[in-house]
């Protein structure tokens, strides 16, 4: 398995992925993926487990929410 990793997607606090600055409408980060914005320059042993299950939630619920946004624009349209 992978024990950790750096750097990675830039992401912000609600699992929100970044290109050139601007923020994805439907891609989000969880886990070893996106640790780097939560370690920076160190390594804390077991931390990843705990960013996989709480970014996971989080990118979850807007992945979620994204995707109900889109059905709605798509029902309206």
């Amino acid at each position: 398995g992978v024990t950790f990793t750096y750097l990675g997607l830039k992401s912000d606090a609600e699992a929100g992925v970044y290109f050139s600055g601007e923020r994805s409408r439907n891609l989000f980060a969880a886990g070893e993926i996106m640790a780097g914005n939560v370690l920076g320059q160190g390594y804390t042993a077991g931390v990843g487990m705990t960013i996989g299950a709480v970014f996971g939630r989080i990118a979850g619920v807007q992945a979620a929410q994204a995707a109900k946004h889109k059905e709605t624009a798509d029902a309206g349209a």
